[in-house]
């Protein structure tokens, strides 16, 4: 016979998580990952494999803040598939165009620059931060939020290559068809 009292299984599942919580070793781990450890190794894997599958898909070389971007897009709709900035294709996809569209306004603006002052870090970091205001507008003007695409414009911002363009559109489509078809099986980390 058990020692523990017969709660209901709730109170027993809360008082699982709780005395995983207050175990010092395991106190930095998330309480729902002790419990559930295949949804978060699945998740991740699959994250990781769509990011190769796009890179080898794209066969691009392109700007490392570009890649970031479209990685952060990859871990967002991976690690909470179901909020508000992953859950419509539109969204994801919209929003890097966005930052396209901001990064040209940018570089529009640089090309109207001297060289001399085009190529002075200060008007550089200045344009980023500009792009990056820009996107955000034009994504709240579109509804198009989604913020891991913000990084796109300020990776841009003094010149949009076709290659990154090229490298953005598709792998954003690819990032919203890979979530559509994994819906029902993702879960939020969070």
């Amino acid at each position: 016979m058990s020692t523990r009292p017969n709660l209901p299984r709730s109170k027993r599942d809360r008082s699982k998580l709780d005395s995983v919580r207050h175990h010092l070793l395991l106190r930095w781990l998330d309480a729902k990952f002790v419990h559930r450890p295949r949804i978060y190794i699945f998740q991740s894997l699959m994250a990781g494999l769509a990011l190769v599958g796009i890179l080898i898909a794209e066969d691009a070389i392109t700007n490392g803040a570009v890649v970031a971007a479209i990685a952060s897009s990859v871990a967002i709709v991976f690690f909470v598939p179901h909020s508000v900035a992953s859950n419509k294709p539109f969204r994801i996809v919209g929003g890097h165009v966005s930052g396209i569209v901001a990064a040209l306004c940018t570089v529009g603006i640089m090309m109207l620059l001297p060289d001399t002052v085009a190529s002075n870090q200060w008007v550089i970091h200045t344009l980023q931060g500009a792009s990056l205001a820009l996107v955000i507008l034009f994504m709240m003007i579109t509804n198009t939020e989604h913020a891991p695409a913000a990084g796109t414009a300020p990776g841009l911002a003094t010149s949009v290559p076709g290659n990154s363009v090229i490298f953005i559109v598709p792998s954003a489509i690819i990032i919203s068809i890979v979530r559509t078809v994994l819906y029902k099986r993702l879960h939020n980390l969070m």
